[in-house]
């Protein structure tokens, strides 16, 4: 399946705006850890791309510039909130160390996981 590429809405009577995401993203449905000045919380990560992730919590723990980390697995990522609305908070990676990336890049690279029978 190739990856997804998010389109924002259309505004009323107008064109769709462009994507802002300089990656296509890979859905993934897996815990992670979000880490912000005043709250930690596991939540559920959507999705993921080289250069941010999606992941499935409330609106209301953070806001567009808020900064932080994303735990995935023994991997601490560096984010800044970009979008918190809907019950999902979008996230661009800020300063990823080499291993990071190397990190993020595997995780891109393994094969979809298959939903439990």
């Amino acid at each position: 399946m190739p990856p997804l590429r998010h389109t924002a809405a259309t505004p009323a009577g107008g064109r769709a705006r462009s994507d802002r995401r300089g990656e296509d993203r890979r859905p993934i449905g897996c815990g992670a850890r979000l880490e912000l000045a005043t709250r930690k919380l596991a939540v559920n990560l959507l999705d993921l791309s080289e250069g941010g992730a999606g992941v499935e919590a409330p609106s209301d723990i953070a806001a567009p510039g808020d900064e932080g980390h994303l735990v995935l697995g023994t991997a601490v990522l560096p984010v800044r909130v970009v979008v918190a609305e809907g019950g999902r908070v979008g996230l661009a990676f800020t300063a990823l160390s080499p291993l990071a990336r190397e990190t993020i890049r595997d995780i891109l690279a393994e094969p979809p996981r298959q939903p439990d029978a």
